[in-house]
């Protein structure tokens, strides 16, 4: 499908109330505000997914993005996370698994949107998951350390290195990945103290 010809709802100003339906094309063009996605992915060493964007998309081809979207029509934001994540990389997740970031409002030069951030943990490998051919050309992980120095590049090939919201959501991102070191060294030292407590039980037998 012609992504121009895709259609879009448009909002107010403040994102309360629907006011028409318009062709992608004349979204952008027109600058009317809309809905967009973005989902950051983490895996178990706390690395962040990035995706290379075909050198057949209209807009930032060849670029490095994370997974996201506009909302279509008769869609919820979750909703179209969901289906982001499933076409661009192969995962078919449920919506409990996301975690909402927070929600963004950008005035970008043919892009008016408004971005509804989420947050997927995951324990996929690369190879464990499935690019959309004509969407992603390429996917790799990184740390959060080497992704604040791509950003800093001056010719970063971060399809988002410039937006206004980014550094908040990587600092949103740090603190659910402390917590899950916090919850994972805590379990560590309760089994070390119940690994201990049998072994002491054990010598008492």
């Amino acid at each position: 499908m012609n992504q121009d010809s895709e259609m879009l709802e448009v909002y107010t100003e403040d994102n309360k109330t629907k006011i028409g339906i318009a062709d992608r094309g004349v979204v952008h063009y027109c600058n009317l505000w809309h809905r967009e996605i973005a989902c950051w992915v983490v895996n178990e060493k706390n690395e962040i997914l990035l995706q290379r964007r075909s050198s057949n998309k209209k807009q930032s081809p060849n670029m490095l993005s994370v997974t996201a979207g506009h909302v279509d029509l008769n869609e919820l934001p979750f909703e179209a996370t969901l289906r982001e994540i499933k076409e661009e990389i192969g995962l078919d997740i449920q919506q409990q698994e996301l975690i909402f970031l927070d929600t963004f409002k950008a005035k970008n030069p043919n892009n008016y949107h408004f971005k509804y951030v989420y947050l997927l943990r995951t324990d996929k490998k690369i190879e464990e998951l499935t690019m959309q051919e004509n969407e992603v050309s390429e996917l790799l992980y990184v740390s959060i350390d080497k992704l604040k120095k791509m950003l800093k590049e001056p010719n970063t090939e971060l399809t988002f290195a410039h937006q206004y919201y980014t550094p908040i959501i990587l600092e949103k991102i740090e603190k659910y990945i402390n917590k899950w070191l916090m919850k994972t060294h805590i379990n560590s030292k309760l089994y070390c103290y119940e690994s201990e407590l049998v072994i002491w039980k054990n010598i008492e037998l």
